[in-house]
């Protein structure tokens, strides 16, 4: 039977960059994936990612994305790859909403740049709703970040095991065993990061995990208005009633990806979610899209992304209540991604028992008993 010192099961944006981390602490390591990353069937695709600075649910997040920036252009440094496009975000809603009011609070908080800025030309804002802008922040190319830090675990020695389905961990033994099918291997630690299905694979989460199921948005930019080059930015727009829809200029193919906030549908398994796009689906992203960005066309695609949820929508980052060997990344609740280097810089420095980088105690399991 192989042995290792870790295995990461699951190689997500968490995954693959604690995989990375692990590889690079020289650590011999394994990462298993029941699909191939990058893939379009978890919650780590869809082309773009926003990373926001200014962030409005906790100040937890604050640090963590300005590590997390540190930590993407590092990966950028030694993959040779452009990830983070740093663009700066726009932010829009009416006065005193609750989102916005908070992102100020966290911007003044942390001494972040941000300013009062006028309505992007290309989105149609009410008057009197306030705009301002972070410089700091941008977005993500998520594929591509999955593909490098894959690549930089395995320019340290990771081996990876792509299509490969792991059944159940074993740790009544001195070493943690999987069973795969790909046959048994054993590791003294084990990460678990495999996102909506994390209750196969540690049960004792199902009362605390749940799974939501989105649908991502691309409209047509007809006039070649709705790009970087003519001063469109990635945004965030919240209309004072809970919904809230973000955007990013437009891409190679001419398409602004748009997703929103204000619906969710909690699914009972990833793997019989339904896939089709509904009419459900789109009727009220076309509605907001002709409402705020009302010059785009049609809707060229759309697909669906799972969030993995947890009770109170905060990040769990500890060790399985069961066994100290198992680490867990779980609940990245659909703002997950940007933080990825950073939450997989702390799942391996907590499986190799490291001094962390940066504090994650608040994402511990212990939280639900305060």
């Amino acid at each position: 039977m192989d042995t290792f010192d870790v295995a990461v099961i699951g190689l997500g944006a968490a995954g693959s960059a604690a995989l990375a981390a692990l590889a690079r602490a020289g650590a011999k390591v394994i990462g298993i994936d029941r699909y191939a990353p990058p893939h379009a069937l978890g919650s780590s695709h869809g082309e773009t990612r926003l990373l926001r600075t200014a962030y409005s649910e906790g100040a937890a997040y604050v640090p963590m994305v300005l590590r997390a920036i540190t930590l993407w252009q590092e990966l950028e440094a030694r993959t040779h790859t452009s990830l983070f496009q740093q663009q700066g975000v726009f932010y829009c809603g009416p006065p005193g909403e609750r989102f916005l009011d908070s992102a100020r609070q966290a911007a003044a908080r942390w001494n972040l740049p941000v300013t009062a800025a006028p309505p992007l030309p290309q989105l149609a804002i009410p008057q009197g709703w306030q705009c301002f802008e972070e410089r700091d922040g941008g977005f993500i190319l998520a594929e591509p970040a999955i593909a490098a830090f894959l690549a930089d675990a395995r320019s340290h020695g990771a081996r990876i095991l792509s299509d490969c389905r792991c059944g159940g961990i074993d740790a009544g033994g001195a070493r943690v065993t999987l069973d795969t099918s790909a046959g048994a291997l054993a590791a003294d630690r084990v990460v678990v990061t495999t996102g909506a299905w994390i209750d196969e694979l540690v049960p004792q989460l199902r009362a605390l995990t749940y799974t939501e199921r989105r649908v991502l948005h691309w409209f047509e930019d007809t006039g070649r208005r709705h790009t970087a080059g003519a001063g469109f930015k990635p945004f965030a727009v919240t209309t004072g009633d809970d919904r809230m829809i973000y955007g990013f200029p437009a891409n190679a193919a001419g398409e602004v990806k748009v997703g929103e906030h204000f619906s969710a549908e909690r699914i009972a398994s990833p793997d019989t979610v339904e896939r089709e796009i509904s009419a459900r689906d789109v009727e009220h992203i076309v509605a907001m899209v002709a409402q705020f960005l009302p010059g785009l066309g049609r809707r060229t695609r759309s697909t669906v992304c799972f969030y993995p949820m947890s009770w109170d929508e905060h990040f769990i980052i500890d060790r399985a209540p069961n066994d100290p060997r198992i680490v867990i990344g779980a609940g990245l609740s659909g703002h997950g991604f940007k933080f990825a280097p950073v939450i997989g810089e702390a799942l391996a420095n907590m499986a190799l028992a490291r001094k962390q980088e940066i504090d994650v105690g608040f994402f511990s399991l212990a939280r639900r008993a305060r």
